[in-house]
């Protein structure tokens, strides 16, 4: 046992010793290397077990058509035997369907002879085929952006005076009655049961071109066949036009930076302020050196819509009722751009020059799309599978979107810096819809009612860019009060062609007996060309009618008349360009239905209404510049000193008189006194 006292303990601690006896004291495990007994025997090399067997069968070719090959029916001969089980068919063809989600074959007509034997005697059943009923697809989107952005910085020290702001809300609401006038009128509201798409329809047929004269208005019509193809503001055109060759030209000096900054690999320069929807998040004109830039406009308002449909399609369709087909097209732009430019050199009133421009572009296509050549033989089809549908069949895409903005600006400035970056605009606004839906085909289609097919673009771009500018040192300014871009662009593109017939007695029977409830396919139905090398026909039944509606609604409204005056500093005496920018806007609807169908024959029992439109307006409104408004009237204390007769020719020299010099002197003296 180890015994020390504390001095010793302390000693120890200190030069290492006690840890040493505490290492010693304690219990200590080693192992043994481990050894084996015997060594492990060699067991050789593995032998790999064949596990290939042999297999009768072998994997065909790739074969991408496979006909199907319907059941043997039994011969002539097998109709003289007087009670062969094998001609109860009955079962195997019913007659009619079972309900309307329930699919069945038909047995074929009597008068077609029975030629096919079947190997051995034995007639094959025939099953129960089934085929899918096509449902309904309505696609309502109401978009509306609402934004106000007006910007007050030292409205108080406006030294020209102030436009009052109720004269711009009634300018802006008078050029979006005027769009309204200009544009095709189309009354039609949002559909709430089935039989208010027939009244749809109608307002269709009823609307006609507007034969509105608006002073200073450029409208563009055309009607028919004259639609089809490409046109830019009424005229025919083979290409569509360069946006970016259009695009105002702050954003292109801008784009340009952007670009240089990126092919030099530099770090983005963003700028100091909140993040903006245009393309102006990067340093632009002047703002890397000594620069003044005073951005007020260089507003974005969007609406874009893209609806890809393949609906229901067949070569071949039979209706009852009428058919209608109409599609229209009206695009009008309204701006009114006045300005005022104060205290500006020649050289920059000529910078300011940069007009506005509105832009309507329509492109209506229809291409011929026939059916694959069926692989089978020439022979008519003896078979059909007859899906229901009870009520109409209905794909419909309803659009209206809307961006309202109003961006007035109020701004005194007085420039007491080398660089200076002020953003009051560049607002943002972006609808977006995009849509694709896919439907089925079938042989024959049977419409108990009507076919309805129905588009219409209806774009309407709404600008007021009356601006009032006042910039004291005229000759280092860039001023950009216009150079706005309105685009209006509709495609409608129609793949599938249709031609609408008189149906026949042999149709019109058919029809017939549908609504009665039985369909039934007559030979001649039967030996139509679309049906040819087929040897199942899929017909669907539509009770009701079968309508196709696209209606896009867009409308872009900007208000963005701006009030500043820029002032130099007495004690800058040095100072880079001042740039202002309230124009730059940038107002774009853009909406393209695209159709996707085969080649069609439409036998009708009704009548045929068809037509195409195409309307384009644009209007630049001629407003007087704005104007401050008035002092209001003198303060009443003003109006004893503006009295009847006080500023006459009469009034005397004005000179200085004491009170009561030419009152009379009273006879009491202290009355004066006490008076």
């Amino acid at each position: 046992m180890l015994v020390i006292d504390a001095t010793e303990e302390a000693i120890w601690h200190f030069i290492g010793v006690f840890h040493l006896a505490e290492e010693h004291g304690r219990m200590r495990i080693e192992y043994d290397r481990l050894t084996a007994k015997k060594v492990a025997p060699d067991l050789g090399p593995v032998d790999a077990i064949q596990q290939w067997a042999g297999h009768p069968y072998q994997p065909l070719d790739y074969q991408p058509d496979i006909r199907y090959v319907p059941p043997y029916r039994p011969g002539e001969g097998l109709s003289a035997d007087p009670a062969p089980p094998v001609l109860a068919l009955d079962h195997h063809f019913p007659r009619s369907s079972v309900s309307p989600e329930g699919m069945s074959a038909n047995k074929p007509d009597a008068a077609v002879p029975w030629t096919a034997k079947p190997p051995g005697g034995v007639v094959t059943p025939v099953p129960e085929w089934v085929l899918p009923v096509p449902g309904s697809v309505a696609v309502i989107v109401v978009q509306k952006t609402r934004l106000a952005d007006g910007d007050r910085v030292n409205a108080d020290t406006m030294r020209e005076g102030l436009v009052d702001q109720h004269l711009l809300a009634a300018r802006l609401e008078a050029l979006a009655a005027q769009a309204e006038q200009l544009g095709l009128a189309l009354p039609v509201a949002m559909p709430a049961d089935e039989p208010a798409f027939r009244l749809i329809a109608e307002t269709f047929r009823q609307t006609d071109l507007p034969e509105t004269e608006l002073a200073g208005a450029e409208i563009h019509a055309r009607q028919g066949a004259d639609v089809e193809g490409q046109y830019q503001n009424g005229v025919k055109v083979d290409a569509r036009p360069d946006i970016d060759a259009l695009m105002p030209a702050y954003r292109k000096e801008v784009a340009a930076e952007q670009a240089r900054e990126a092919q030099e690999g530099a770090p983005v320069t963003s700028r100091d302020g909140p993040s903006s929807a245009g393309p102006t998040n990067v340093s632009g004109p002047g703002v890397t050196g000594q620069g003044h830039d005073l951005v007020l406009g260089n507003n974005t308002l969007i609406n874009q819509v893209t609806i890809h449909s393949a609906a229901v399609t067949a070569p071949v369709v039979a209706v009852a009722g009428g058919v209608y087909s109409y599609n229209l097209i009206s695009q009008t732009n309204v701006w009114s751009d006045s300005d005022v430019l104060g205290g500006l050199s020649a050289a920059a009133q000529g910078q300011a020059t940069s007009p506005t421009l509105g832009l309507n572009f329509a492109s209506y296509t229809s291409f011929s799309n026939p059916m694959l050549v069926p692989q089978g033989d020439d022979d008519a089809p003896q078979y059909w599978v007859t899906a229901t549908l009870e009520g109409s069949l209905i794909s419909m895409n309803w659009i209206e979107q809307f961006n309202l903005m109003s961006d007035n600006d109020i701004a005194s400035i007085t420039l007491q810096a080398n660089k200076t970056l002020l953003l009051m605009g560049e607002n943002g606004a972006l609808n977006h819809v995009s849509l694709l839906e896919l439907g089925m085909s079938y042989d024959l289609i049977i419409v108990d009612g009507q076919v309805i097919n129905l588009n219409a673009i209806l774009q309407t771009n709404v600008l007021l860019d009356d601006d009032r500018i006042m910039v004291s040192d005229g000759h280092g300014g860039r001023i950009s009060s216009g150079d706005n871009l309105l685009i209006n662009d509709a495609t409608i593109h129609q793949v599938g062609l249709a031609g609408v017939v008189a149906a026949g007695a042999d149709h019109a029977a058919m029809l017939a007996g549908a609504a009665a409830g039985d369909v039934s396919l007559p030979q001649a139905v039967l030996n139509d060309p679309a049906f040819q090398g087929l040897d199942l026909v899929r017909v669907l039944h539509i009770k009701g009618d079968m309508v196709s509606l696209n209606l896009v609604r867009q409308t872009n409204v900007l208000g963005d008349a701006d009030q500043i005056e820029v002032y130099r500093d007495d004690l800058l005496q040095a100072g880079g360009e001042i740039s202002v920018v309230t124009g730059s806007n940038l107002l774009v609807n853009a909406a393209v239905i695209a159709e996707f169908g085969v080649d069609a024959t439409i036998y009708s029992g009704g009548e045929h209404y068809s037509d195409a439109l195409l309307h384009q307006a644009e209007l630049v409104a001629t407003h007087d510049p704005l104007m401050p408004t008035p002092p209001p009237g003198l303060a009443s204390e003003a109006v004893l000193f503006l009295a009847e007769g006080m500023l006459g020719d009469d009034a005397g020299d004005g000179d200085f008189v004491p009170i009561g010099t030419n009152a009379d002197v009273p006879v009491d003296i202290m009355q004066t006194v006490l008076a």
